[in-house]
């Protein structure tokens, strides 16, 4: 009998904070917590364990992803946040995303990759991901 009252208040609890938890989760400007992204610049991308250490020696992956004019070939990514922590390539913004799938199109019948990586931001897709509300990483 303890048992049974002990189960019914811990669920009540945690029902009630669950329900607290929706209402405070949900701020208007709210960030985009994942977003898969094809790329779009015309470059091919590596993936990196450090986005500060940008040498062959540091690919998570031994494939690049591969931007196509033909879309059905053209890689992607999918990523939950991006960072401005990283190491600038060419000159430009130090943007990169925290990718946690990796869709190889142009190998054909190759299934995604669930490794997680850096990108380099503007080569992936000119840093639109960021301007459309992805969260930033903070790390």
């Amino acid at each position: 009998m303890y048992i049974g009252k002990k189960l019914a208040a811990t669920t009540a609890l945690l029902g009630a904070v669950a329900t607290a938890g929706v209402l405070t989760a949900t701020p208007a400007s709210a960030a985009i917590t994942d977003m898969g992204i094809h790329l779009s610049t015309g470059h091919n991308v590596g993936l990196y364990n450090d986005y500060k250490k940008i040498n062959n020696a540091d690919k998570a992956t031994p494939n690049d992803l591969i931007y196509s004019t033909n879309p059905n070939l053209t890689d992607g990514i999918e990523t939950d946040c991006w960072s401005d922590r990283g190491a600038s390539l060419n000159n430009m913004d130090p943007y990169w995303y925290h990718t946690k799938t990796e869709y190889y199109n142009h190998l054909v019948g190759t299934s995604p990759v669930h490794i997680y990586a850096w990108t380099y931001a503007p080569y992936v897709d000119g840093e639109a991901g960021i301007r459309a509300g992805l969260q930033k990483c903070n790390y």
